[in-house]
């Protein structure tokens, strides 16, 4: 098992990406703190495995407190933090174009999409410190490297400002044993 006895964070757990990447990764061995804005959605990934390799934690990944005690949880109940995948995000039907998108919409995709890579940085980078050095997962998109073909400017944004970020996470924290890296999924 590739994850044997490693503790991992995932943002987003509640579904999808997220969602797969608990299951995998407790599947592999790994630990796993299952963290989503829907606490129900949360507790499901957490029931499609058996015993407590994963255990939900509902956070809002845009609020400082809520990725604090995300982190804390972590460390508390899985003795260390590994691996974290800051993988929430949003993409919302509203956005679209410059003229058409509503501030609302820029600001909520990008708190949740940008600022919430930032605050699991700021507070997971010191866990994995404390744990020795591990990986940092940041889920970007292609479209931070091509643009999109339909109108979606915030979430396209959003997706750039995950991937220029994590470029310099990699240099910065690189040498105490931390690797940071972004995945940029399709369709």
């Amino acid at each position: 098992m590739r994850l044997d006895g490693r503790a991992a964070l995932i943002t987003g757990a509640g579904s999808g990406i997220g969602r797969e990447a608990a299951l995998l990764f407790s599947r592999e061995g790994a630990r796993v703190v299952a963290v989503d804005l829907d606490e129900d959605a949360a507790k499901e990934t957490a029931s499609m495995v058996d015993g407590d390799a994963v255990l939900p934690f509902a956070a809002d990944v845009s609020r400082a407190g809520d990725c604090e005690a995300m982190v804390a949880f972590a460390e508390r109940e899985l003795g260390r933090l590994d691996v974290l995948w800051n993988n929430a995000g949003v993409m919302l039907a509203d956005d679209d174009d410059a003229v058409a998108t509503e501030e609302s919409v820029w600001d909520l995709t990008m708190g949740v999409n940008a600022k919430g890579v930032f605050l699991g940085c700021k507070y997971g980078i010191p866990a994995l410190r404390r744990a020795g050095g591990g990986s940092v997962i940041n889920t970007a998109s292609f479209v931070a490297l091509l643009g999109a073909a339909t109108p979606q400017i915030a979430y396209t944004a959003s997706k750039v400002a995950v991937l220029s970020p994590t470029r310099e996470l990699a240099v910065i924290h690189g040498g105490e044993g931390n690797r940071v890296n972004a995945l940029c999924p399709g369709p």
